[in-house]
């Protein structure tokens, strides 16, 4: 074969060069793939652990919610002259930690009041720790979210 110099050879056309230079070029981007997901994956991770997160703390009011009202309403069902002011503080405390399973029981405060004589007010503050609470606390924060439920009710009879 003849090589014909530069000059003489057949020039292509523009739209034929342009396509060329537009092809993808397959072996020139190899790390592009591991660049993409160490930007995407620490979003998702973001993403993921934020909804398991939020969804402990429902649980954990929802849990703590139910134990204040069922400690009100165990003390409200007591007829007075069966049980003194401490018997039903002691029974709306055990009818409200009955129903904290799940919870951690050092983190649980129960607080039975009396703001009239036929009304029974019992608090139920839970300290929810946070699976994150190690970011937390490397940024100054404690790690754990105070969740608190008062319910009120009426003595019966």
């Amino acid at each position: 074969r003849i090589a014909w110099p530069a000059a003489c050879r057949k020039q292509e056309k523009p739209a034929r060069a342009t396509r060329k230079l537009m092809k993808p070029r397959y072996g020139q981007e190899e790390g592009q793939d591991l660049v993409e997901y160490a930007l995407v994956l620490p979003l998702f991770f973001f993403l993921v652990l934020s909804i398991i997160e939020l969804s402990l703390l429902f649980f954990d009011y929802v849990t703590v919610s139910n134990a204040a009202r069922e400690g009100a309403r165990a003390g409200v069902v007591v007829a007075s002259d069966v049980c003194d002011a401490g018997c039903v503080d002691n029974l709306a405390e055990t009818a409200a930690g009955r129903l904290t399973t799940g919870l951690l029981p050092d983190r649980l405060d129960v607080t039975v009041r009396h703001p009239d004589v036929d009304i029974i007010e019992v608090e139920v503050r839970y300290q929810a720790p946070l699976l994150t609470r190690m970011i937390f606390e490397v940024l100054g924060g404690t790690g754990s979210v105070e969740i608190s439920s008062t319910a009120t009710m009426v003595k019966e009879g």
